[in-house]
């Protein structure tokens, strides 16, 4: 007798452990997202060698989105808040992480503090419910300043680009979180064992968080890295000329993150890597990278 296909997958959250810290990553959803206009920099034939040879997809890049909770034990930390359900501007696969959340055991009320890397669309829309409610209501909202100065900018508002819809729906998501705004400069301690560090140039602000207990760290790098083969194999390659605010600034911060990550052996997680985004890094001999993922799997 045939039975019903059933179309779900399994709850897309991943649990695990940094000294005492518990992350748990969740998944948003994914972005379909096209060549044109990725790498403008890269040699062609240098980027068809590669998706050959790790089987990549040559008509797309299928770009994650993975915000993770970490609870120090004192707080519970989101960093980034995914796409949410409020605009498919970006396609119709993301808007997943309450779900997720909810199926990982955490309830949206017990965020205590949300950590913006950047307020780009896919990392800030989230904040809020499809009825511009927080999402996080009992949440405080980090941001460091230069990002919030360039998102929040109601200059842009008048512009005919990207900028304009970005900034509005950027508006609307960090708007019932104003009172409880928390802004900061790269290099700042926001808690016990979290620190910042700036990876500037995708967007003017854009901050890194670094979490450390008993000796271990890891690093959330939000959009530093788009891709788990390309921008390893080559940091020089910029990510978009459109929506890069300094193309030659991000590709610096990332070599600049990921020769950092090498020589203090921090774990990695790439917000926009295949779920969950984490793994290690290590030098080639050639002086360019390798990401090494963790796989997913039941144990803790």
């Amino acid at each position: 007798m045939p039975a019903e296909f059933l179309k779900v997958q399994n709850a897309g959250y991943h649990r695990y452990y940094v000294g005492d810290f518990e992350c748990t990553t969740l998944w948003d959803g994914y972005i379909h997202h096209g060549y044109e206009g990725i790498f403008p920099n890269a040699d062609p034939a240098e980027m068809a060698r590669l998706q050959a040879e790790h089987r990549l997809p040559s008509d797309h890049i299928p770009m994650d989105l993975n915000p993770v909770v970490v609870n120090t034990g004192s707080h519970l930390i989101l960093i980034d808040a995914g796409m949410g359900r409020t605009s498919t501007m970006f396609g119709p696969g993301m808007g997943h992480l309450i779900d997720n959340m909810r199926a990982a055991g955490i309830q949206p009320d017990q965020i205590d503090a949300v950590l913006m890397t950047h307020l780009h669309p896919d990392h800030s829309f989230g904040l809020i419910n499809p009825d511009e409610t927080a999402a996080f209501p009992n949440a405080d909202l980090y941001c460091s300043e230069a990002d919030w100065a360039e998102w929040t900018d109601e200059v842009n508002l008048k512009r005919n680009d990207f900028r304009k819809p970005w900034t509005e729906g950027t508006l609307a998501a960090v708007a019932p979180y104003r009172g409880r705004l928390r802004l900061f400069h790269p290099g700042d301690e926001l808690f016990p064992g979290v620190t910042t560090y700036s990876v500037a140039g995708h967007a003017a602000g854009m901050c890194a968080y670094i979490f450390e207990s008993k000796g271990q760290k890891i690093v959330f790098t939000g959009d530093v890295c788009h891709h788990q083969i390309f921008d390893l194999y080559h940091p020089e390659w910029f990510f978009h000329m459109e929506y890069d605010t300094d193309p030659g600034q991000g590709a610096a911060a990332k070599a600049a993150i990921l020769k950092k990550v090498v020589a203090e052996g921090i774990r990695f997680h790439g917000y926009h890597f295949p779920y969950p985004g984490l793994g290690d890094i290590v030098e080639a001999a050639d002086g360019t990278y390798r990401f090494h993922a963790q796989a997913v799997n039941p144990r803790l």
